[in-house]
């Protein structure tokens, strides 16, 4: 038996991309046979709906509807909803984060000027860990100041979004493999209403034992707990051979720095099947 969640979603309360209120999500992913979601809107730096200029605990109070309305209809039909958020960083690196809560948040509004080395050193500290999503994207909306900039200091990476070009997973998956093969890899469908994935293009990830809170999720990627990946067949495979990349990359380094590296060093060579 295995015990299927979904880890990247958003809610239209949340972020201003989302078109479906929390707890629409609900009954899609009971029907699919998933034990639980994680909501992870987007935050301060990202697509957010709150206003920026909203007093810090008013905008917290707003950001966290979309979790809460999920949560509630969650409970109320005996499903596991967890919070999560994705925070943007320059160079198009965004990362979710999992084990924080709408009272660490209160507590902590130097939290919008975190750097990315804050961030994990504050969120390691809350017991919390960071995930990269969608690191090689290549989407449309990049193209003004598009870029790629896959981070080695992350506890895991997210190899497969179904918001991506399957391309883009291939050149995911081959990174990932090849600079981050003993973290946690992850899959999400990166939805943003309960219809854009249907069938084999809901991703997540399963485990052999359920997770009762976000904080068994937490441990699962500090650990690099076995599991599976839910993606569409093939999404995942490392040794397809790759389309060159459209962006340009840098790759940030443990400390979060830019180094020289560059895409054969990453991914090898593009077309051949490795």
């Amino acid at each position: 038996m295995e015990f299927k969640y979904e880890t990247h979603l958003h809610t239209m309360q949340g972020s201003a991309c989302g078109k479906a209120p929390g707890r629409d999500y609900i009954a899609k992913y009971m029907d699919l046979g998933y034990d639980g979601i994680i909501v992870t809107d987007h935050f301060f730096h990202g697509n957010c709906r709150p206003n920026r200029e909203l007093p810090w605990d008013q905008w917290v109070t707003e950001y966290c509807r979309g979790y809460e309305d999920a949560a509630e209809e969650g409970y109320r039909r005996g499903f596991k909803v967890f919070f999560g958020l994705e925070e943007r960083f320059d160079l198009w690196d965004e990362w979710l984060v999992y084990g924080l809560t709408k009272e660490y948040m209160l507590a902590h509004p130097g939290m919008r000027d975190w750097t990315r080395m804050q961030w994990l050193e504050h969120v390691h500290a809350a017991g919390g860990c960071a995930v990269q999503c969608h690191p090689f994207r290549q989407a449309g909306y990049m193209s003004r100041d598009g870029h790629m900039a896959p981070c080695l200091a992350v506890d895991g990476v997210e190899v497969c979004n179904s918001g991506n070009q399957p391309a883009w997973d291939a050149q995911a998956a081959r990174y990932a493999r090849n600079m981050l093969p003993d973290i946690f890899h992850s899959a999400g469908s990166d939805i943003h209403h309960p219809d854009d994935r249907q069938g084999d293009q809901v991703f997540g990830v399963a485990f052999d034992q359920p997770l009762f809170s976000v904080q068994d999720y937490v441990q699962a990627v500090l650990h690099n707990t076995p599991h599976r990946l839910i993606v569409s067949p093939g999404r995942d495979d490392p040794d397809q051979p790759l389309e060159e990349p459209t962006l340009p990359m840098t790759v940030l380094d443990r400390e979060c720095r830019p180094t020289a590296l560059t895409l054969r060093d990453v991914l090898g060579d593009y077309h051949e099947r490795v």
